[in-house]
């Protein structure tokens, strides 16, 4: 049974208790800019294996991370000059970027993996903490829509994470934009549009 803790309650106990939580290798939800999200230590293949698993999903399947800058960035991912670009643009904020990978866990991502530096200011601070890229992939069921609020985020996960940091009902919004750099194309457009992408790349 998943342990909670209300985020009203006093964001400095929950960041400790998520940190402590995400260092044994073990899953938490949390929330971001759009929805909430399932968050483990992006490098460690066994926390990522119960992320796949809480989600009932296929282990091929790839999941985003976020990250506090792109110095963690470079951990994961190679950087060229059109994800710094775009990163000084646009991030923190609703742009995901998707990039050629290191050697990261062969069930986190494959041919690029997708990240983003979160405007959420808990997920911002968590993962600074944390010093290390966490998983962000959105706490819905594989196949069902994201979840806003916390009270159908305990029913549907709390046998399957350990720790949720309650915030209430979300406010929904537009997911982000994803774009990729390796074949250079919005693969889906959200608040940010694909004309202001392709306005900040002019100038790179």
């Amino acid at each position: 049974m998943a342990e909670t803790i209300k985020l009203k309650n006093g964001k400095k106990k929950a960041i400790e208790k998520a940190l402590e939580t995400l260092r044994k290798g073990k899953v938490i939800i949390f929330p971001t800019e759009t929805s909430y999200g399932i968050g483990a230590d992006a490098l460690n293949e066994k926390a990522v294996e119960k992320v796949h698993k809480a989600k009932k999903q296929p282990n091929s399947k790839p999941i985003s991370v976020i990250i506090a800058d792109l110095k963690q960035a470079g951990k994961i991912v190679k950087l060229n000059n059109e994800t710094r670009v775009l990163a000084k643009k646009f991030f923190p904020g609703p742009l995901t970027i998707i990039a050629p990978e290191k050697k990261v866990p062969k069930n986190l991502a494959k041919n690029g993996i997708a990240f983003r530096v979160p405007a959420n200011k808990f997920a911002r601070e968590l993962c600074r903490a944390f010093g290390k890229p966490i998983t962000a992939t959105s706490a819905n069921l594989h196949g069902e829509p994201a979840i806003f609020d916390s009270k159908e985020l305990i029913e549907k996960f709390s046998d399957g994470v350990d720790l949720i940091i309650d915030a209430g009902m979300l406010p929904q919004k537009k997911a982000s934009t994803i774009y990729c750099t390796i074949n250079h194309k919005i693969l889906r457009e959200g608040k940010i549009t694909k004309k202001e992408i392709e306005k900040a790349l002019e100038k790179k």
